[in-house]
């Protein structure tokens, strides 16, 4: 009956499990049979617990407690005490539980119930994890993993690493919780436990999909499947749907993921069950994909609803880990109290003091209650202020952001070349002035753009900005406005055809504002077209409803904007993903500029895009002939729009052949800064330069500079990520990095050198602290060599090493002990060994030892034969036969130069 209460009628028909309850105690009491008796009174408090009864449920189920005990079952009693710990904790009762489970591990400890004791743990781990303490619901599954372990039982064991998963997830520690997930579901297979395999799967399946790695998230979807087709458990089939749904939406197959999002949710209506958070946000994101926007509005509404009763859960959740630590404080403190009062036989003191901290604890509650009730009103009414302040915050941080890297970049180019022309005047070596200063015209021009585009937007935010407006025949002017980018668009390789169905058209229309629309939409359409891509521009006058407009359609093949982000490109600051379309720099103004200045015309703007196709931009304005006709070449126009150069066809690299000078790879997209680091650079360094991330990080690995300095902010990679997978690489990781960036804020210096870059060079900067940055480090690497020298670098054999460039010298040292009696052994052989090139290693060690390899090679060899002249017997020529010398007399000149005396004086002290 027991089973049948709780299996069927428990969760569902309460009063029914109510019923059957007391009709089997009643049945056990007749037939004086305390089992049963036990059974009934703690099922019957399961019930009460249900029917959020609590403390009846702790009557009844305490009195099976006292009768368990009573019958002097003790494995009875141990289970049942952990089953009232796991109901209050189950129902949230945390402190009662916590207490419960305390007594319950200290009892089933004392009777040897090596199950109940790890599970008491367990319980008390749980505890702590729905607080929100990580760190201490670790200590408790590490303990029940330990004492699982200890005593076999290989079900705890599988529980105890699917707990520990759990916990790690909840920490961050992705790998940590997908390695314990898995030993768990493998034991549970092996013990032929597939419940516990299907929670652990789907756990596994969960993260990947958070992950976005859909790859394992299918391949543990199909293993979910097979687990738990012989569960008749609709939970499982629910799951199922979901999941196949979120993997198929991560995957852009929206139509298959709507279907099974669907077919998921029909699972809970059905079952009426209450939907869950995970499956309104992907019915919102998969509706909202499928442009079904009413229907998403509607799912996104619940969404928010659950999600606020999520926050408020968190938030009572917090409430209740106040009250649990200060319930736990308070225990103690009473339990010392009551100790020291009870050994003075201080009853009466005793009583008294229980009366106070009684009080405390009413007054205690009382203001906690008050305070709660406060929090949760005041915290509704607060909620949609921060939503909003966190947006416009987010607005100004980007547009602080971009603002200064627009400005401190051309402002690099300009000061920096400005000091470059005056030494050159100051030591009458006045090279390439001309270049020089059509850089710094070209980002004067840059940063007047800016400004004037700022300031239109300012003025037209104010209702101060008027029209100009001239009656010309503006299809001439369109046109050799559009031609004057041809020479950037063939810079780039890309096509750019315009033409016009018409071949005059007399309207309104203010020149420098219509540039202005012009130039954006173009200029944009060059950044984010690839070489060999199409542009065109199409010109026409069209009449609707008896009113003509001029029509201006921009067509390109570029990289296109995803349809997510469609709505927002007109929005002030808005920008899309930095790190794949910022091939220029951009504030997120332009576009958003051109939008107000369109309707200020009282014309239209619209785009259509498709991700990596392409996108079209159609502008239409409305013919007026109010203003006064113009005699003026509608040809002739001003702009200072900025042309800015930032690709480079071809990189110029150097050949195999070994250089003297130390080698500066330089990674920067926008080529007048890197022209400028050339010319700081001068006959010091010899340099390559890389245009974006992608690149830099390929050309590091194949020429392994001496020093590389890299911009933030790039195409493809950003700098931090370059600098994150050269300082992991094991070819890379000894060249030092300088971060060369406008983003100077005390965050992003901290981010960089979190991922090991060695120094941070804000712009605008000069050439000497370029070089101060660079001297630096060099001094840095200097001071570590001269550090092993002294000491012999066969020293490093012996110590853990955490530097990478200690790391690879103590690589090549035991290759080159393992070989020392081999004189053919030379870097040739070593490349081998180490699988990298011969230039690479090269490289690498003349940046750390300033010696070649092949020098390096007969350091170690001489550095060996010095301690055996010391320590060993042998004879000189030996000695130097031993260290891979095939000839004594080459051994003892080697000896001289490396150490300044012959091997005979160390033999002989």
């Amino acid at each position: 009956m027991s089973d049948l209460i709780a299996f069927h009628y428990l969760y569902t028909k309460t009063d029914s499990a109510l019923t059957l309850g007391y009709q089997m105690l009643e049945l056990a009491q007749n037939k004086k049979n305390v089992s049963y008796q036990i059974e009934a009174l703690t099922t019957l408090g399961k019930v009460y617990f249900e029917k959020k009864e609590n403390e009846k449920g702790t009557t009844h189920y305490t009195k099976g407690l006292e009768l368990a005990l009573s019958k002097q079952d003790s494995f009875l009693y141990s289970d049942k005490l952990l089953g009232l710990g796991s109901l209050e904790y189950n129902y949230e009762d945390y402190t009662s539980a916590f207490k419960t489970l305390q007594k319950s591990q200290s009892y089933s400890g004392k009777i040897g119930d090596s199950l109940s004791l790890g599970w008491s743990i367990a319980y008390q781990g749980f505890i702590f994890t729905a607080l929100g303490d990580y760190q201490e619901a670790e200590k408790y599954h590490l303990e029940h993993l330990r004492l699982s372990e200890k005593y076999g039982i290989r079900r705890s064991i599988a529980g105890a690493n699917g707990n520990l998963g759990n916990v790690y997830r909840k920490f961050g520690d992705i790998s940590k919780s997908l390695k314990y997930w898995k030993k768990g579901i493998r034991i549970a297979k092996e013990i032929g436990q597939p419940l516990y395999a299907a929670q652990g799967t789907g756990n596994l399946i969960d993260i990947y999909i958070n992950e976005k790695d859909y790859v394992n998230a299918s391949k543990y979807l199909d293993e979910y499947r097979f687990v738990v087709s012989h569960l008749k458990i609709p939970d499982f089939h629910s799951n199922i749907l979901l999941f196949q749904c979120q993997i198929d939406l991560g995957l852009g197959n929206y139509t298959k993921a709507l279907r099974e999002c669907e077919a998921c949710e029909k699972v809970y209506r059905v079952n009426n069950w209450e939907l869950e958070s995970d499956i309104l946000k992907s019915l919102y994101e998969v509706n909202k994909k499928l442009n079904r926007h009413k229907t998403a509005l509607a799912y996104f509404e619940e969404y928010q609803l659950i999600i606020d009763n999520e926050d408020e859960i968190k938030s009572k959740s917090e409430i209740q880990s106040i009250i649990f630590n200060n319930q736990l404080t308070t225990d103690s403190i009473a339990k010392a109290q009551e100790k020291v009062l009870l050994s003075r036989n201080y009853e009466e003191g005793l009583r008294k003091k229980n009366r106070e901290r009684n009080l405390f604890l009413i007054l205690g509650l009382l203001v906690l209650m008050i305070a709660t009730a406060y929090f949760f009103i005041y915290r509704k009414i607060e909620a949609s202020k921060r939503k909003r302040l966190k947006e416009i915050n987010e607005l100004k941080n980007a547009l602080f952001t971009n603002i200064t890297h627009e400005f401190r970049t051309p402002l690099t180019v300009i000061k920096g070349m400005t000091d470059t022309i005056k030494s050159d005047l100051q030591n009458k070596k006045p090279e390439d002035v001309q270049n020089s200063l059509e850089m710094i015209e070209r980002n004067s021009n840059n940063l007047l753009h800016l400004v004037n585009e700022m300031l239109d937007l300012s003025k037209i935010e104010s209702g101060n900005m008027e029209l100009q407006l001239v009656q010309s025949n503006v299809i001439p002017f369109l046109k050799y406005l559009g031609e004057s980018f041809s020479s950037y668009a063939q810079e780039n390789d890309i096509s750019l055809t315009i033409y016009s169905e018409t071949e005059s058209l007399l309207m309104d229309f203010d020149s420098k504002k219509l540039t202005s629309i012009v130039s954006n939409l173009l200029s944009n359409a060059i950044k984010f077209t690839e070489e060999q891509g199409k542009i065109i521009v199409h010109i026409n006058e069209v009449v609707e409803k008896d009113q003509s407009y001029l029509f201006l359609k921009i067509i390109d093949s570029g990289i296109g904007i995803a349809s997510d982000q469609l709505p927002s490109i007109f929005n002030r600051f808005y920008q899309t993903d930095a790190s794949t379309v910022r091939k220029n720099e951009g504030t997120g103004i332009g576009l958003a500029l051109t939008k107000e200045l369109v309707e200020l015309m009282n014309g239209t703007i619209k785009v259509k895009s498709t991700l990596g196709k392409g996108s079209e931009f159609s502008v239409k304005i409305p013919v007026t002939k109010n203003a006064t006709i113009t005699t003026k070449d509608s040809h002739s126009f001003n702009s200072t729009f900025p042309i800015i150069k930032t690709k480079s066809k071809h990189v110029v690299e150097t050949t195999e052949t070994i250089s003297e000078l130390p080698l500066v790879l330089i990674i920067e997209d926008n080529l007048d800064v890197a022209h400028y680091l050339r010319t700081c650079l001068g006959n010091a360094y010899e340099t390559i330069h890389a245009v974006n991330g992608i690149e830099g990080i390929e050309l590091a690995l194949k020429k392994i500079p001496d020093i590389i300095i890299c911009d933030v902010m790039m195409p493809g990679k950003d700098g931090f990520e370059v600098c994150k997978t050269l300082k992991n690489d094991e070819r890379s990781d000894h060249i030092p990095i300088i971060i060369l960036t406008a983003k100077a804020t005390v965050e992003d210096k901290l981010k960089g050198l979190s991922i090991g870059a060695d120094a941070y060079l804000a712009k605008p900067f000069n050439k000497e602290e370029l070089f101060t940055r660079l001297n630096q480090l060099i001094l840095v690497r200097k001071k570590l060599m001269n550090k092993l020298e002294k000491s012999g670098f066969s020293s490093l054999l012996s110590e853990e090493l955490e530097h990478p460039q200690t790391k690879f010298l103590k690589q090549i040292i035991e290759s080159v002990h393992a070989h020392l009696d081999d004189a053919n052994f030379g870097a040739t052989q070593l490349a081998k060994e180490l699988h990298l090139s011969e230039s690479q290693i090269y490289r690498k060690l003349k940046a750390i030892t300033d010696k070649s390899t092949a020098i390096f090679i007969r350091t170690v060899r001489l550095q060996k034969a010095k301690e055996l002249l010391k320590t060993s017997s042998k004879s000189i020529s030996e000695i130097a036969y031993t260290v891979g010398f095939s000839n004594p007399s080459w051994f003892s000149r080697a000896f001289r130069d490396e150490y300044g005396y012959p091997p005979s004086e160390e033999s002989s002290d």
